[in-house]
């Protein structure tokens, strides 16, 4: 799934519901069809929190994708891809679907986009996410297995889309990375955005008006899907429209891959792109060939990506058919930043052992030491190694910049990546996990009162998950505590406290709960906790088991200890 263009999650999970995935058990060659529904097109039921109309959620960022932590059947939060341009919802990490009591009602075959051979998904019924406290339950699932050297998708979980955008008014906040959700019913808008009305396919996708200039002095409307799920800035679909045609210089590329191989196509840029009372100048632009691989006759010129959505605050109100659109700070920022003419001459050398100093996870990218090289690679995908061009900075070939940035203690935190051809990233760095603290082991005979006070409040926390105990956990837990994920998504006591009580309502079986290489740091009134965190699931017959690495925070606090943070990486199964 290349980055530099198209990324089409929608192929894959619209599965569900239409013929975009090209659903088919008879045809082997891709042919024109016609938009088709699915015989079941309902909605899940919505619950939000007691007592609220809103919830709002942090995202990541990821190849210009937005990545939010959705539970699925009650799990761990997964990351999740927030896809306007996904009909249906996907769930695809082979190490994950046997723990979640999913109910297979059968299988499809389905072809995406890539033009490659069908391959076959299972479908679950009756599912409930939950996402921020807010629980959608009895909706549709498509699960795929998909192998760990899958280059489609890798380093997400699953897709989620029209399940969340045609229930709740969703509202996209970029500059501050969180997005918000409402109560249709509830919500009133009192900004002083542009309102852009949305038509919708039988499928649910949304769609908009803009106007484009290829060349000349005329621009002309084109009506674009509008594609969370696509890291570009605009795609245009060459012969939807007579206008429509490639630009002079165009370069044929791989751009991307979709549900049954890759896309290629080519590569220009538009003079003007006209949307929400703003004119874009010299916008990067794809342009599919036939490898897209699916036929259309519904109007559609082509699709907006995220590499231009992110240049607003954006709200998704399907309930009122518009979407709102309000310039941010990006607005103005130019598609791509241009390699410095002397970049192959810049060199720097870098020691040998500072070079452990920039190794770790950030987001769906990893660093790591090879052959002696920095060697940058994305999750699923190809690497290459980094070439030093001065204190903290490296090359990516002649794609990127990338400059890593330290913290105040000198520790790198950050890293930002600045593409020659799309929008710059900036991801924050996961520490390996041998980085973990290691103090006081676990010896009972060698512990100082206050660490053996919250070692007890630690095995009253884990009980207090296991029995979905409300008052337990509103007591163990700070009212400012904060989980964060390796995925850099995060959970309140409010969320939690939710949680619990929507999985005691729905009657869900509960999961057991321990750890172990438990080690613990004094400061004061402040005491630090890492170890090993085992979850143990039961189910049919089966015992199935998933660990963790922790770190807890606890603090006395009117003298009692209450938990303010925690943090939880996974330990990939060997």
């Amino acid at each position: 799934m290349s980055a530099k263009a198209i990324l089409s999650l929608m192929f894959f999970v619209s599965v569900l519901v239409s013929g975009s995935l090209f659903v088919s058990g008879q045809t082997r060659q891709i042919t024109q069809q016609p938009e088709r529904r699915m015989p079941d097109m309902r909605l899940p039921v919505v619950s939000f929190p007691a007592g609220k109309s809103f919830v709002e959620v942090p995202f990541g960022v990821e190849s210009n994708l937005m990545v939010i932590p959705v539970s699925v059947n009650g799990s761990r939060p997964l990351r999740y891809v927030l896809d306007t341009g996904a009909q249906g919802t996907s769930l695809h990490n082979a190490e994950i679907i046997d723990s979640l009591n999913l109910k297979i009602t059968g299988t499809m075959p389905v072809r995406g986009a890539g033009g490659g051979a069908a391959s076959e998904v299972s479908i679950a019924e009756n599912v409930n996410f939950n996402i921020g406290g807010i629980e959608l339950s009895g909706s549709r699932l498509a699960v795929r297995r998909l192998p760990k050297n899958s280059h489609f998708l890798a380093g997400f979980d699953g897709v989620i889309g029209r399940i969340v955008f045609s229930t709740l008014v969703v509202e996209v906040d970029w500059e501050k990375r969180v997005v918000r959700f409402y109560e249709p019913a509830k919500y009133k808008y009192s900004g002083k955005g542009t309102v852009l009305p949305v038509t919708f396919d039988e499928g649910g996708r949304p769609y908009i008006m803009a106007n484009v200039r290829l060349s000349g002095d005329k621009s002309f409307p084109v009506k674009l899907v509008v594609d969370t799920g696509a890291s570009h800035a605009l795609s245009l679909e060459v012969g939807t429209k007579p206008e429509i045609k490639f630009p002079d210089g165009a370069a044929k590329i791989v751009l991307g891959r979709g549900g049954s191989g890759e896309i290629t196509g080519y590569t220009g840029r538009v003079k003007n792109f006209e949307l929400g009372g703003q004119t874009f100048k010299n916008m990067p632009t794809s342009f599919p060939d036939e490898s897209l691989g699916v036929g259309r006759n519904d109007g559609r010129n082509g699709n907006l990506g995220s590499g231009l959505l992110r240049r607003f605050k954006v709200i998704y109100d399907y309930s009122r058919k518009q979407m709102i659109v309000e310039p941010n700070k990006f607005v103005g920022e130019p598609f791509g930043t241009a390699m410095p003419n002397n970049v192959a001459a810049n060199a720097a050398q870098v020691s040998p052992a500072a070079l452990p100093d920039y190794v770790g996870k950030y987001g769906n990218k990893e660093i790591s030491v090879k052959d002696g090289e920095l060697f940058y690679q994305r999750i699923g995908g190809r690497g290459a190694a980094l070439r030093a061009t001065g204190k903290d900075k490296f090359a990516l070939n002649t794609d990127a910049q990338i400059t890593f940035v330290r913290d105040g203690k000198g520790v790198v935190s950050e890293m930002l990546i600045e593409w020659v051809e799309r929008d710059k990233e900036q991801l924050k760095r996961e520490l390996p996990t041998s980085n973990q603290p290691t103090v006081r082991p676990q010896n009972g005979q060698s512990l100082s009162q206050a660490e053996r006070e919250v070692r007890k409040l630690e095995r009253e926390w884990l009980d207090a998950y296991e029995k979905r105990d409300t008052a337990t956990m509103n007591r163990v837990l700070s009212d400012d505590f904060k989980l964060t994920f390796s995925n850099g998504s995060t959970q309140t006591k409010a969320d939690i406290l939710a949680q619990l009580k929507a999985a005691q309502d729905a009657g869900r079986p509960s999961s057991k709960f321990s750890t172990e290489d438990a080690q613990s740091r004094v400061e004061g009134d402040t005491l630090i906790l890492t170890g090993r965190f085992i979850q143990t699931t039961e189910r049919d017959g089966q015992t199935r088991t998933m660990q963790l690495r922790y770190t807890d925070t606890y603090a006395k606090r009117q003298g009692r200890w209450q938990v303010i943070t925690s943090q939880l990486t996974r330990i990939q199964p060997q």
